[in-house]
């Protein structure tokens, strides 16, 4: 009986730490002070138009500025933006708000691209690894704390170096969360 009675308790205590404080318990650093961090609800605010006096290229070739709607986000191996002169050469004409350069991942390496990014002088620079290894400890924590979102995007925090942004949907709703350099979730 006392057994079964020691089973029980640590059951319950094994549910109640289930979720994010568990999450931030795990994952945190050796003698770090855990806190529950509640993403952001990101839903309401309205989504910005795309710019029309863009000219839109999926790897090497003019697209339509519709057919980034259909494209998954973890597809997208690169996306360059040219302004200016680097875009009036591109495409014989001014275009007011630029050039935008998309490149999957699939195409990354393909004759095609290489050649088109040749011919233009375009560079892509690959993410660092500390970049790589922050993201991927992003993509980790919303696969373990919300095992049913789907991760629309990460991306540098503009305000602060070093911290990044994710926004994922999740029960039908869309959510942001920050974290730091190491992929560690922070209140924002």
């Amino acid at each position: 009986m006392h057994n079964q009675l020691i089973f029980a308790c640590s059951l319950s205590l094994r549910r109640a730490l289930v979720g994010p404080l568990a999450v931030a318990l795990a994952l945190g650093a050796a003698g770090a002070h855990a806190q529950t961090v509640t993403p952001t609800v990101v839903a309401n605010e309205p989504k910005k138009p795309l710019p029309a006096d863009v000219v839109y290229y999926v790897d090497g070739k003019l697209a339509a500025p519709d057919a980034l709607s259909a494209m998954n986000p973890g597809d997208i191996g690169y996306i360059n933006v040219l302004k200016g002169k680097q875009a009036e050469e591109l495409t014989g004409k001014a275009t007011g708000s630029g050039v935008i350069l998309i490149t999957t991942k699939s195409m990354e390496g393909s004759p095609e691209v290489l050649a088109f990014n040749k011919k233009h002088n375009i560079v892509f620079t690959a993410a660092s690894p500390a970049h790589t290894a922050a993201e991927a400890a992003v993509r980790e924590y919303i696969k373990q704390t919300y095992p049913n979102a789907k991760l629309n995007s990460i991306y540098e925090d503009k305000k602060q170096a070093g911290y990044y942004a994710a926004e994922f949907e999740n029960g039908g709703k869309t959510y942001k969360l920050y974290f730091n350099a190491q992929g560690q979730p922070v209140a924002q």
